[in-house]
This record gives structure tokens, C-alpha cells and sequence, in this order.
């Protein structure tokens, strides 16, 4: 038998180690039970989180280097080493001015990662979690909920036009034509403001009429037509519109249309035949003198086929005149022009012609370069006592014979052709001139004719030919046929031959210098 001490010994000895077993193994519960809420913990937090808190531990040990780095720089300073600055790192982690900054940017960043291990727990205890004034930042949508893909397809459209590009197709489909304009039987739709834009006589009108009216002479429908055309696609007008579109053009105002207009009158297609039909087209119409005398200026091979057709004889005094004026006018002698004038006095109503224009078409016929003996039986025929008698058949040679001014410009011929014969040289006859105060008449650019069976070539001065008006009437009647519609196709040069410039003709520009300086 054990005494009782021994027993209450062993009890109390036994309930210790009981009790030191029992702490002990509530020590290594409470140890595994953290263990397991820390590893707890760690699952909770994702991939991304542990990632982000390994970069918070790697900055705190840089910071621990880099200060360990600084105080060893301190004792190299007192120990007087020179120490090498090291170079910045840009990947190194934001300096703060106080350990305060430093303080609240790492609190910061733990608040922000602490959103995804937030549980109910730390929710139940509002006032706790509201004191700890966690900043959670804003997370989208897309991060937490499956959005299904939606391919979008996008469209290559072609680039949007231009604001001229746009114009420009509205005037080539007539967009917005609101104005009516009647001329005759025709009636056309207009942009009001491309006409106000180009026209003058457009832009004085009152803007909200929409209707107007127009005489066929003073604005032609066709050239109106070539107008408008020209407003919306600065096309220029053909040659066969182009005088209607002059016309139209004056009378409206639109300057720059009639500068395009004279461009296509200055074509070389515009010569010779063709330009006496433009002729004929402008003299009718009011605004278009001086298109009319430009053209009547373009004629020299095609003059004396035009001599012989009925449209010569259909002139009017002062286009004629025109014409007989110029030097380059194309014939081989100016007994032609002598009778081409005859021809047209000679035409029907000859008293009303005569009365009107004798003396003017005369004074463009140069006497001082036909043959003397043609001027000689002229004289004559006018020193005749007979010649009413004789010119009575002929009232156009009866009213020659019968103007005294005719007889001076014989007699002024005469003594000028006398006084050529004598000079030996062109620089002594216009110092006779000059000296006796005789005005010099000069020759006109000869052509020849090989077809004429009365020409002479060379023609020389003193010029000898002589013809008669007979004679000139079968030729200018059998070149018609060549001269049909526009003529031919190179305005005649292939029928005509230029001849060399008379000696007086070359000197021509030395003559007129030398008036002007007296």
C-alpha cells in the first residue's frame, strides 16, 4: 500500500503535466489555427495582389539599401573617400519630400488592394470600417462581368467631295433653276445667282423677279444659249454660235464672256471666206461694229472672187470703204480696184450710191499706181465736150467725168507719177517730197494671180498692164466655183502668190518717221 502522501503527490504532479499538456497543445492550436488563416488569406488574395505586395516588400528592401547606402557615404565623407553619385534609376520608386507622404502613399496602396479581401466580418463592424477610412478606387465593369465579343465591322466609305466639286456638279445638272427667260419661242431655266454673278444687266434688276423677257435681235436664243453654257462650265462657244453669244453678252454685260469670245475670233481658222460670213452674221446685230470692220480687215486672197459674187454688191458704202482701204488687200493692180468700185456704184439704185459715195470710195482707190496712159485716157475722156453724150449709157462713168474732185486726184496721180520717173532713187524722191510738200501715196503688197490671163509677173514700176472692165468681169465670174461655202480649206494661199514688197512699200515706215518729226 502507497501512503497517502505519496498519492496526493502523484495526483498533483500528474494534473500539472495534465494541465502542461493542455496548454501546450492549445499553443500549437491557436499556431496552427493562424497558420490556417494566414494560408486562408493567401488564397483568398489572387495572383495579382501577391505580385503587387512582393513589389511593396521589394521596395521597402531597396529603401533599407539605400539608406544602409547613404550612411556609408556619410563615413567615406568624414573619412574624405570620394564616393561615385550613383545613376538614377527610372524604374526606382517615387520619392516623397517627408516620411508622412511616404506614410499615407503606402497606406494608400494597402487600402486599395484591400478590396478583394473585404468580408462580411469587417462589414458588420461599421465603425470600425468606416474609421479605417479605406479608399477603394473604381473598377470597371468589364473586369468583373463577362461581356460577350461584338465585332464591329467598319465601312471604308470614299472621301466626302470638295465644296467646288459640289458646285460644280450642281451647275452641270442645272440645280436650283428658278429664273425663266423667254426669248422668241424659247424659254430657259436659269441659277438666279450665276446670272446676277456674271451679268451686270442681271445684278441692276429687282432680285425677286423670276420671269424675263428678251428681243431675238438684241439677245439671240442661241447665244443666249452658248452664254448660259458658258456661265455653269466656262466652255467657250463655237465659231458659228460665237457672234450670237457676243451679241447676248453686250447687251447683258458679262465682260469676261466677251473677252473669251474675241479669243475665238482670233483663231486662224477665222480668215479670209469664213470671216466675211461672221461678217455678214454680226452686221446684223446693234452691239457688234467693231467685230464687223475686224473681220472686213481679214480679207485679201478671197477679195476679188468676193468682187464677183452678189454679196459684194449687197455692201454698204462705209464696209466697203473699209475694205478698199487696206494695204494687204490681195490684188495685182489698182485698175482692179478702180472697177470693183464701178461695179458696186453701178448696182441697182446707182443715183442714191453715187450721190452718197462717190467720192469717198474714190479717194481709196490709189491713181498714183495704175499706168499712165490708163490715167491719160481718163483725162481725156473728161476734157471731152461730148461726154455727157457719150457717158449717158453709163451713169456711173457720167458722174465721174462730171466731179471735178476726180479730175484732181488725176492730176495729183500724174504729177506724181512724173515725178517718180525722174528720181533716180527712193531717198531722192521723198526729199522732193519733202521739199515741195507732195504727199507720198504707197502701193498695197501686189499678189499674183496665175489664173489671171492679164496679170504681168514681176510688176515693176512704171507699171504698163492694161485691161479692160470686161475682162475683169469674166475673171472674178470664173473663180466663184472655188470660193463656195467657207472656200478652201487653206484660205485660198495655194491660189494666189505673194510678191516681193514694191521698193516705195519697203521705205514706207522711214516716210512716216520722217513726217512725224517735222
Amino acid at each position: 500500500m502507497e501512503p497517502e502522501g505519496a498519492s496526493t503527490a502523484r495526483s498533483s504532479v500528474s494534473e500539472k503535466t495534465l494541465v502542461s499538456d493542455e496548454n501546450k497543445t492549445t499553443e500549437a492550436d491557436n499556431k496552427d489555427q493562424k497558420e490556417a488563416k494566414t494560408f486562408k488569406c493567401q488564397c483568398r488574395l489572387s495572383k495579382s495582389t501577391i505580385k503587387i505586395l512582393k513589389k511593396i516588400k521589394k521596395e521597402k528592401a531597396n529603401r533599407d539599401q539605400k539608406r544602409k547606402q547613404k550612411e556609408k557615404a556619410k563615413r567615406d565623407k568624414k573619412k574624405g573617400i570620394k564616393v561615385k553619385k550613383p545613376k538614377k534609376d527610372p524604374t526606382a520608386p517615387r520619392k516623397f519630400k517627408s516620411e508622412e507622404k511616404a506614410k499615407q502613399f503606402c497606406e494608400q496602396q494597402q487600402a486599395e488592394l484591400r478590396w478583394k479581401t473585404f468580408t462580411d466580418a469587417e462589414f458588420a463592424d461599421w465603425r470600425t470600417f468606416k474609421n479605417n477610412d479605406y479608399k477603394v478606387p473604381l473598377r470597371s465593369v468589364f473586369s468583373y462581368l463577362k461581356v460577350p465579343a461584338c465585332p464591329m465591322a467598319i465601312r471604308n466609305e470614299p472621301a466626302k467631295p470638295t465644296v467646288s466639286q459640289v458646285m460644280a456638279e450642281l451647275l452641270k445638272s442645272n440645280q436650283g433653276a428658278t429664273t425663266r427667260v423667254k426669248i422668241g419661242e424659247q424659254r430657259f431655266k436659269c441659277i438666279p445667282n450665276l446670272l446676277r454673278c456674271y451679268s451686270v444687266w442681271f445684278a441692276n434688276r429687282d432680285w425677286r423677279m423670276q420671269s424675263f423677257r428678251f428681243e431675238e435681235r438684241e439677245v439671240p436664243a442661241r447665244g443666249f444659249a452658248a452664254l448660259y453654257e458658258w456661265m455653269r462650265t466656262e466652255q467657250l462657244p463655237e465659231v458659228k454660235y460665237v457672234v450670237q453669244a457676243m451679241q447676248a453678252a453686250r447687251h447683258l454685260g458679262v465682260r469676261l464672256c466677251e473677252k473669251d469670245c474675241w479669243q475665238v475670233l482670233s483663231r486662224e481658222e477665222v480668215r479670209e471666206k469664213r470671216a466675211f460670213l461672221v461678217f455678214q452674221e454680226a452686221k446684223r446685230l446693234p452691239a457688234l461694229a467693231e467685230v464687223c470692220e475686224s473681220m472686213l480687215g481679214r480679207l485679201r486672197n478671197c477679195f476679188l472672187a468676193l468682187v464677183g459674187s452678189s454679196d459684194f454688191l449687197e455692201l454698204e458704202g462705209r464696209a466697203l470703204a473699209v475694205i478698199l482701204r487696206q494695204d494687204t488687200l490681195g490684188v495685182n493692180s489698182e485698175m482692179e480696184v478702180f472697177f470693183a468700185v464701178l461695179r458696186w456704184l453701178g448696182h441697182a439704185d446707182a443715183q442714191r450710191r453715187i450721190a452718197s459715195h462717190l467720192r469717198r470710195l474714190m479717194s481709196c482707190v490709189r491713181f498714183h499706181h495704175m499706168p499712165l496712159t490708163f490715167l491719160f485716157s481718163l483725162r481725156e475722156s473728161m476734157n471731152r465736150a461730148d461726154k455727157d453724150e457719150l457717158f449717158r449709157p453709163d451713169p456711173v462713168l457720167l458722174a465721174f467725168h462730171r466731179d471735178p474732185e476726180t479730175m484732181a486726184l488725176l492730176e495729183q496721180a500724174m504729177s506724181f507719177i512724173g515725178l517718180r520717173s525722174q528720181c533716180e532713187n527712193t531717198d531722192e524722191l521723198f526729199g522732193v517730197c519733202n521739199e515741195l510738200g507732195i504727199d507720198v501715196v504707197f502701193p498695197r503688197q501686189w499678189v499674183y494671180h496665175p489664173a489671171c490671163p492679164y496679170h504681168l509677173h514681176p510688176l515693176t514700176f512704171p507699171y504698163q498692164h492694161r485691161f479692160t472692165a470686161t475682162e475683169f468681169g469674166e475673171y472674178i465670174a470664173s473663180i466663184q466655183e472655188q470660193w463656195i461655202d467657207e472656200g478652201p480649206a487653206d484660205h485660198g494661199k495655194s491660189l494666189v502668190l505673194d510678191l516681193e514688197k514694191e521698193p516705195l512699200l519697203r521705205r514706207q515706215r522711214e516716210w512716216l518717221a520722217l513726217q512725224k518729226g517735222l
